[in-house]
Parts: structure tokens; sequence; C-alpha cells
């Protein structure tokens, strides 16, 4: 079966995974090598085709109306060369486009809503009606969608690869850690509140807002706070090892008022946190409270409650003890959540639609 596999994402020439919206569908598609023939695909300002650690990688030219829309013309996917399109995006130029071709053209099509994208008319015409199936990575991301397509939807929650971040025991520094794209709502802000002046904290992740990045910088002076802009995955990985906890301060309204409906679908950082043994804080948003068990393995706050996560925060960092247990029971529950099986699951959802739709 001949699968390709889509991130409607406008990247540079140096291609980055950064955050878990770029990561699902990546590690997504080298798992599902183990099942079938993928082409991960991507959009940039030329096409280039080429291996990525073993999987398949296809650049197609791009308007770049947005980083989160490019707006490409999708004959690509048209000409019989795959089995099943797999778009990781809902809300986006590409998937208005492929829904109604591949319903005329017989062409299994499915679709993933990772949060992102931007401008288009899926929703607002109703083109969400033509996709055949839905796979879902949380149940507040089914929740989001017209109850309609309830009986074409499938929850398959995100994945880690325990083999590839090994667990780590070692001493941590007494620090907070934060993962993800620089956005508002994202919450740095908050979370650099609740840091004051006393808890050393990285920012780490790509720059998608750059007024909100100043204003995180200007906030952050005098204080404790460093910026790791686009770090690589191995630096990733050594930040959480050195890390005493992981937070995602993630909201649905921003500082600026801004209402953010679809906020953390799932919040794969955390799960990257916890097979590394991290112990993770995070806000009541979107689907992060599906696996993180209030104090269990992380502990869960309020969304835009600074003195909340100060809180949670400095019990990790003052109880060495209770930070390791809740790290260990982090890794437990990343063991049971391994890519192999999220690939398992879809690969097996390819099938039975391609049956269907043919």
């Amino acid at each position: 079966m001949r699968i390709a596999l889509v991130l409607p994402f406008w990247f540079d020439d140096d291609f980055q995974i950064i955050g878990g919206g770029d990561r699902y569908p990546y590690q997504l598609a080298r798992a599902l090598q183990a099942h079938c023939e993928v082409t991960f695909v991507t959009f940039g300002p030329r096409f280039r085709e080429n291996d990525s650690d073993g999987l398949k990688h296809v650049v197609l030219p791009a308007v770049q109306w947005q980083r989160s829309n490019p707006v490409s013309w999708p004959g690509y996917f048209l000409d019989g060369r795959f089995d099943v399109i797999h778009v990781q995006q809902l809300r986006c130029a590409l998937t208005s486009f492929l829904a109604p071709l591949c319903k005329l053209l017989r062409i299994p099509l499915v679709v993933t809503d990772l949060g992102g994208g931007g401008p288009a008319l899926t929703m607002r015409l109703g083109i969400y009606r033509l996709v055949p199936r839905f796979l879902l990575i949380s149940d507040f991301s089914r929740s989001l969608l017209p109850a309609s397509t309830w009986p074409r939807t499938t929850v398959i929650h995100g994945g880690v690869d325990v083999a590839d971040l090994p667990f780590s025991d070692g001493p941590r520094e007494r620090r907070a850690l934060i993962v993800g794209r620089i956005m508002p709502h994202k919450g740095q802000n908050f979370l650099i509140d609740a840091v004051g002046d006393d808890i050393p904290l990285m920012i780490a992740g790509r720059v998608i807002d750059q007024d909100y990045y100043e204003r995180l910088v200007r906030q952050a002076e005098g204080r404790p706070v460093t910026f790791l802009i686009q770090p690589s995955d191995a630096r990733l990985k050594e930040e959480y090892a050195r890390s005493a906890v992981t937070v995602s301060a993630s909201v649905f309204t921003d500082l600026d008022g801004r209402h953010w409906h679809n906020s953390e679908l799932l919040g794969l950082t955390l799960l990257e946190s916890m097979a590394i043994g991290t112990p993770v804080v995070c806000t009541a948003v979107g689907g992060m409270v599906e696996y993180v068990q209030d104090g269990v393995n992380g502990f869960v706050v309020p969304p835009n409650d600074s003195v909340a996560l100060r809180d949670r925060i400095l019990r990790l960092l003052d109880d060495p003890n209770l930070a390791a247990c809740m790290g260990r029971a982090g890794r437990e529950f990343a063991e049971r959540s391994s890519w192999a099986q999220v690939a398992e699951q879809t690969f097996a959802a390819y099938r039975e639609l391609a049956r269907t739709d043919r």
C-alpha cells in the first residue's frame, strides 16, 4: 500500500522538526514504514525529493500564504501514485482542495486535525462532509468536530519512541523547561511570570509569532530565562534530561484576549519528556489531561494561572523524591504509548478505508 502522509506546513530549505505539530506526522510516517510504502510530503520554495533518516521526503513548491497554510496545486496527489492520502491538518487550503477532488476520483482520503492550519473553506462551506475518515489524536479533538462526523472518526492518541528517548535518572538542574512553538496560545508569558526572579527557565522552540517573541524577551529581562531557538532533536533530548520539570502553559484565551478553541489537541512534547523520566506540569487545556494524571505522572493546573504553575513547579523542585516518582510513572506510561502501536492502528484504518472506498 502506497501512502502519502502530508504535513501542510511551509519549511525553508533547512527542514527541521520542532514541536508536536511537526513531530507527530513525521514520527508517524517513520513508524508506518513497517507496514507500507510511505512518502512524507511538506511544502517549500521549490520541488525537492530526498531521504530523511530513511524516510522518503518530498517537498512540493507552494505559495507561502501562511507558514501553517501553504497553497499548492494538488495534482501531485491525484495521478494514481497513492492508495491513501493522509493530510495532517483539517482547516487548511490543501484539505479544502483535496476533499472534493478525492471524492470525485475515488481516492481514499484521511484527515487528522493537529490544531493548526489557517483560513480555509473546509468548515465554512461544509467541505468536511466529503472526508470519508478522520483519525484524531485525542477525545478533545473529536469533540471539536460536528457530531455528524463522529461515525467516521477514530481516536488514536499520539505515540512516543521510547527507544530513542532513553530514561534518565541522573542529576537534574534546578530549572523548568518548555518546548513548543513560540506563539500566544502556548502561554509562555504566564510561565515567565510563574518562575519570577528565582526559578531558571528555558524556552525552546521555533518562533511563529515574532511580535509575541519580542514581548517575551522584554518580559524576561533581568530574569533567569534562556531562549533556545530551533534546537536540534539531539539538543532537545539533552534539555529534557537536564531539566527538573517540563511545563506546558497553554491557554484557551491568550494575554490579548484572543480565543484559541483548539489549543493543545495532544501536547506531544510532554509525552517525550515523560519518556525520558522528567516530570511534567500542564494546564487543563485540550487533550493533555487525557494522559497527564494529576499527582501521578505530573500536575495539572488551571490555564492562565501563574500562581498555580509556580506552586507545582516549586513542589517538584523542592521534593526530588516526588519528582523521581512522577518521572518513573511518566516513563511507564510512555512505554505503553509507542509509535509502533500508533502505526499499527493507523494502518488498520487505511486498509479498511481503501477496501471500502474502492
